[in-house]
This record gives structure tokens, sequence and C-alpha cells, in this order.
């Protein structure tokens, strides 16, 4: 489970117990693997669903720089030294 020279924290097994498996024409009828089906904008956003439910007093645009593909993704694999923005906001950590 190493993955960048990574190795997780916490793991979770799940064993199955039994499966059910429909036949692949739902899936085809779905356009479910056609990205032109797709409508990423009908949902929100991370920072905006963490900005309702988990962090309400964060200034919402402090979370979507959080939330950024690029600070976020760069958070996944963080180098010895972590800058200050890749740190939640509200942790103290990047002095707010």
């Amino acid at each position: 489970m190493v993955v960048k020279g990574h190795r997780p924290v916490l793991a979770v097994v799940v064993e199955v117990e039994q499966v059910f498996h429909h036949c692949g024409k739902a899936f085809l009828r779905s356009q479910l693997w056609d990205p032109d089906s797709w409508a990423p904008d009908a949902v929100p956003s991370r920072a905006r669903i963490a900005h309702a439910l988990e962090r309400k007093d964060e200034p919402l645009e402090e979370l979507e720089r959080y939330y950024s593909d690029a600070t976020y993704a760069a958070g996944l694999y963080p180098s010895t030294v972590q800058p200050a923005s890749s740190t939640p906001p509200g942790t103290g950590a990047s002095g707010s």
C-alpha cells in the first residue's frame, strides 16, 4: 500500500460475503463511462460542501484555496517540508 514512498497511516479492510452484479447493459444505457454525459458543475465543489457542513466559520475563499487542485493534490504526498498553505484552515498551523 505504499504510494510514492508514503505508507498510509490507516487502512480499511473490507470482507465481502456476497456480491450481486448487474448486466452490463444498464451501465451502457446510463452512459456512465461517457464523459460527455457527466455534469461536474451539477454538484457543489468540495470547498462549498465543507463550508456548508463542516467549517461554517471558515471563509469560503480560504476553503477554496485549500481545496484547489494544486494545493490539495500537493498535500497528498507532501515533501519533508510542507508549505503553510497546505495545512487545513482553522487548525492554527497556518496562522488562522
